[in-house]
This record gives structure tokens, sequence and C-alpha cells, in this order.
């Protein structure tokens, strides 16, 4: 799972060793949302994935209390206007090493193919 700091270049991002659900996103959600507040509004754009859905109204509404941070959604049928799916595709396609990569050293390989954002990798999202 990704964040997307536009305006920072920053992302945040974290694994899974199990299937991603609502309960996972909620978990990052929860996790995420203290570190990237400020005093000025925060507004974090969501594509329609089923998990970023009926999400409960208490714990949304203690987000925008605690720490002025709203939820939006991007249209149905909109990837061009989903920023971190550009990113997603030049870390598959274009700074990816093409090489085997065992099951013991995946997940430190993509901590740190993804940590590269912002110093080794960069986009111009332009």
């Amino acid at each position: 799972m990704g964040a997307l700091d536009f305006a920072g270049k920053r992302l945040h991002h974290a694994q899974a060793t199990s299937t991603v659900n609502r309960e996972t996103f909620v978990d990052f959600m929860e996790r995420l949302i203290p570190q990237i507040a400020k005093p000025a509004p925060t507004f974090i754009i969501l594509d329609n994935a089923r998990i970023h859905h009926n999400l409960d109204d208490s714990m949304t509404l203690r987000w925008m209390k605690e720490f002025n941070t709203f939820l939006c959604y991007l249209p149905p049928y909109s990837p061009e206007l989903n920023m971190i799916e550009i990113l997603w595709k030049q870390a598959k396609y274009h700074w990816r090493e093409f090489a085997t990569w065992s099951k013991d050293s995946f997940q430190s390989k993509i901590s740190e193919l993804l940590d590269g954002f912002g110093t080794k990798f960069q986009i111009d999202f332009t």
C-alpha cells in the first residue's frame, strides 16, 4: 500500500504479507494520518477500491477533528487522475532491476525500491 505526498515528493508505503482488506487499509491510515497531519487541512485522495469505502463514520470524523484530515474520492474509472498509479507503473517497469528476487529478499527489495522515491527515483508529473 502507498500514499503519495504529491507536493512533498514523498512516498509513504507499507507491505502486507496477506490479503489487503479494509482492516489492513484502516491500520495503514491510522499510522499514516498522524504522521502527515498539518495545521492546514490535509486532503487524502482515494481511488474507488472497495477497501477505501464504507469506512466507519466515527473514525473518519475523528480523523477530521483530531488531524484536520479529509478523505476525498476520485471519480469512478479515472486512473489517469490517480498519481500513485503513475508511480506504481514507473516502479514496476522502469526502476525495478529485472532480476529474480528470492522469496527471502522480496520484501527488502520492494522497500529499497520504494524508499528510493524522491531521492534515487524521480517522476515529473507534468
